[in-house]
């Protein structure tokens, strides 16, 4: 008993180093991975394991399939009942995972340069210690919500297996209407239905942690733009506090100074924004299956609700529903952070000291034209919208999270009044 105690122990401190504690080496996805290949969603290894993992996920794919077939004979055979409603929106639920997952291997060279550009910690700002504080807490805080999220969906996979994929026909194995195969089968195959669940949030997931990074990044960028005067008191804080004027070598010295620490911030800012445009020409598919898969899930979870009542069964579909929401609030809160932050780049710069510090000299007037025109084009651009759009239905922002809530209540009111 002693030794299967110790053995535990020494697991468990393995895995709380492996993914909870930080390091200056430290992949920020490496739990994800983990998951990603647990969940059939992505798997990076080549050979024989890679022909296993493939195998493996055939099975979801053919579970797919199956949900297709189900759907058709569904169409030719229509009954208005729940059942109909129930393959609908496991077909939708699929879909929806299906294009995710296609999405993401049709776009993952590009996503692995996000996350090789995001594992690059050698930007510090003007805070190393801070910056390093920053990166530590978010990777603790993104495994736990990981593992928070994924142990939350496993359990209402669990549940939704046992109440409703082994119990009602629809969610079987059918042929011509009819179910085919023994309990194994069953079992298999609403395994695999509730990996589908699983695989959908998965994907989300991906997208949170990659703008969570960004959040960070950006949000260390507007520290160092904050502090861009401090970090010049240093050297030339005499003249900056007295507005004494300085010497031909100490007024060089000091707009070369001002210049290199600029100019750092700036190729930091523009490398942010290039990679921000990688990443919004993939999130722009991905709101727009979410946005409208969100929206057809929830409105399939209303109409069970509304003929069902609050029962054990209809629980499932509220669970789900809160998970689809939750997805959309923090894909726009994460979209508004980053603009948020971009915008207070442009306000440190403007509340820059510019008449103590952007003092004009007939000697250095080539300097401070140049810094002047640099502080000014960096204020305009941070003032643009980032463009994170869902198709060409518009922008995401808390806005367009509100107008889903705003449809979903109306959908719910209507579908409570049809029920009754």
């Amino acid at each position: 008993m002693a030794s299967l105690f110790h053995l535990g122990f020494i697991l468990r401190r393995k895995f709380l180093e492996r993914f909870f504690i930080f390091s200056d080496s430290v992949n920020y996805f490496n739990l994800f991975n983990t998951f990603g290949t647990l969940f059939a969603l992505h798997y990076d290894a080549k050979g024989p394991r890679k022909l296993l993992w493939m195998a493996y996920r055939a099975l979801y794919v053919l579970s797919y399939l199956s949900y297709c077939y189900k759907a058709g004979w569904m169409f030719n055979h229509w009954e208005y009942n729940t059942a109909s409603a129930n393959v609908l929106g496991a077909l939708v639920l699929c879909s929806g995972a299906f294009l995710r997952m296609l999405l993401i291997e049709h776009h993952y060279p590009a996503i692995e340069q996000l996350q090789g550009f995001l594992n690059d910690r050698t930007y510090q700002g003007s805070d190393p210690s801070w910056a390093r504080q920053r990166r530590s807490r978010m990777y603790r805080q993104n495994n736990r919500f990981l593992v928070i999220l994924v142990s939350a969906i496993v359990l209402e996979s669990l549940c939704f297996l046992a109440r409703l994929l082994l119990t009602r026909r629809e969610f079987m194995l059918q042929f011509n209407g009819e179910v085919v195969g023994g309990s194994l089968v069953q079992i298999v195959y609403g395994t695999i239905t509730a990996g589908w669940g699983i695989v959908y949030v998965l994907s989300f997931i991906l997208f949170y942690m990659l703008m969570e990074g960004f959040r960070l990044e950006m949000e260390i960028l507007v520290r160092s733009f904050q502090h861009l005067e401090d970090s010049l008191l240093p050297k030339h804080g005499e003249f900056i506090r007295t507005g004494l004027p300085m010497c031909e070598e100490n007024e060089l010295t000091f707009w070369c100074d001002l210049k290199l620490r600029l100019n750092e911030r700036i190729v930091r800012h523009v490398e942010l924004l290039q990679n921000l445009r990688k990443l919004r020409s993939i999130v722009a598919p991905f709101a727009f299956l979410q946005y409208y898969s969100t929206f057809g899930l929830i409105a399939d979870s209303f109409f069970i609700v509304s003929f069902e009542g609050f029962s054990g069964y209809s629980m499932a579909y509220i669970l789900f529903a809160s998970f689809l929401i939750l997805e959309s609030f923090l894909l726009s809160r994460g979209v508004e952070n980053l603009t948020e932050l971009n915008h207070q780049i442009g306000m440190a710069l403007y509340e820059f000291d510019w008449p103590k510090l952007l003092r004009y000299s007939i000697r250095f007037r080539r300097e401070y034209n140049g810094i002047r025109r640099t502080m000014l084009l960096t204020i305009v651009q941070t003032q643009r919208s980032l463009k994170f759009t869902y198709g060409a239905q518009g922008e995401i922002s808390m806005n367009s999270f509100a107008e889903l809530m705003q449809k979903s209540y109306s959908m719910l009111t209507f579908m409570l009044q049809l029920g009754h």
